[in-house]
């Protein structure tokens, strides 16, 4: 286990998986994000400002939260999220589907030659709504 910086408080902390967060700022956190699941269930289509002042949810978090997928963009994206490599405006995710497509395949190669394992995930949702940010369910595709 090694040492890894919590994007919350700052602290380090030992890492057993893939979290971002510390286990004190863990609590935190998933209180914040239901808060916010709450209220896009209510409000389908909330902008981010909307969030943000209805919620005292700060940007950062909210970003963080669309690059975990765990919510999407719905309708126009200006570029509130970009890919990681190209900078192409992304609605979830950290990378564009170009990008994703071509780490998939040299992660693909990889594993035929027996360097690492990899696992796939793709996704893109259909939705009614035409703008805003939508609570992302676990496996929606």
């Amino acid at each position: 286990m090694a040492k890894f910086e919590c994007v919350r408080c700052r602290r380090f902390f030992d890492r057993v998986a893939l979290e971002d967060v510390c286990p004190t700022c863990y609590a935190f956190e998933e209180e914040e994000f239901r808060k916010i699941k709450e209220y896009l269930e209510k409000h389908p289509g909330a902008t981010s400002s909307d969030l943000v002042s209805q919620l005292d949810v700060s940007i950062k978090s909210i970003k963080r939260y669309l690059k975990e997928e765990r919510l999407e963009i719905i309708g126009d994206n200006k570029g509130f999220i970009r890919c990681e490599l190209c900078g192409l405006p992304l609605n979830s995710g950290r990378f564009c589907v170009a990008c994703f497509r071509e780490g998939t395949a040299l992660r693909m190669k990889e594993v035929r030659s027996g360097m690492k394992s990899t696992e796939l995930y793709s996704g893109d949702t259909n939705t009614k709504y035409q703008r805003g940010i939508q609570y992302r369910k676990k496996g929606q595709n």
